[in-house]
């Protein structure tokens, strides 16, 4: 069964969270937690250069350094927030990690340019003077709120009018193919695409503010 949200429990703030996983014996929370951002991690570090097996490890790694740290934590978005603090923890398990193999300077030649989304603001752009691995995990994060948001909107529209938005806008196939594979029409395809462009656009300003409130 789904779980039903109203808005205050939907966006529960990252700061909810993470005072909950100070109690070590709150296993839905900390399966929250872990469900809500292996795979982050775990795409980041595979884009960074690591191996499948090696971004497993730095996902365990990094949920067992913030369960170590949790009896002390205390949320400070003034210091940079959520999304900094994590980025910290597991580029630290990262960068051990390579540095042990003096893979280091070899993998960070090697991390891609950031490619901002078409959903992401100008002023949400990365600092391309920023070292590379903090680049690329604004990109991951940006990626990871998308997807997030993109779950939430879907909950709210007709299962036709998210699957216009997903044919036309996401995976950019012409009008005139939507219409003729979902059997609807012209004037269909732009209220999709109104409609669902206007609620993504609302619940990534949510997310953006409760995973990383400044």
């Amino acid at each position: 069964m789904s779980r039903v949200f109203n808005d205050q429990s939907l966006f529960a703030t990252r700061q909810s969270l993470l005072l909950r996983l100070k109690d070590q014996e709150d296993q839905e929370g900390w399966q929250e937690f872990f469900d809500t951002y292996w795979r982050l991690i775990y795409s980041f570090c595979l884009k960074a250069g690591l191996s499948e097996i090696e971004a497993e490890e730095v996902v365990q790694e990094t949920m067992i350094s913030v369960a170590k740290q949790m009896p002390q934590f205390r949320y400070d978005g003034s210091k940079g927030g959520f999304k900094a603090w994590l980025m910290t923890l597991v580029r630290r398990r990262m960068v051990d990690r390579l540095r042990k193999q003096n893979r280091w300077n070899r993998i960070i030649s090697q991390v891609p340019p950031f490619e901002a989304s078409s959903e992401t603001k100008a002023t949400d752009h990365p600092d391309p003077k920023r070292p590379e691995l903090d680049v690329l995990w604004a990109s991951e994060w940006e990626g990871y709120l998308i997807n997030k948001a993109l779950q939430q909107v879907r909950e709210k529209v007709s299962e036709k009018q998210y699957l216009i938005y997903e044919m036309h806008v996401l995976r950019e196939v012409p009008i005139s193919t939507v219409v003729a594979n979902l059997q609807t029409s012209t004037m269909a395809v732009y209220v999709a695409k109104h409609r669902v462009g206007k609620l993504l656009r609302v619940e990534l300003g949510k997310l953006r503010h409760e995973e990383d409130p400044e």
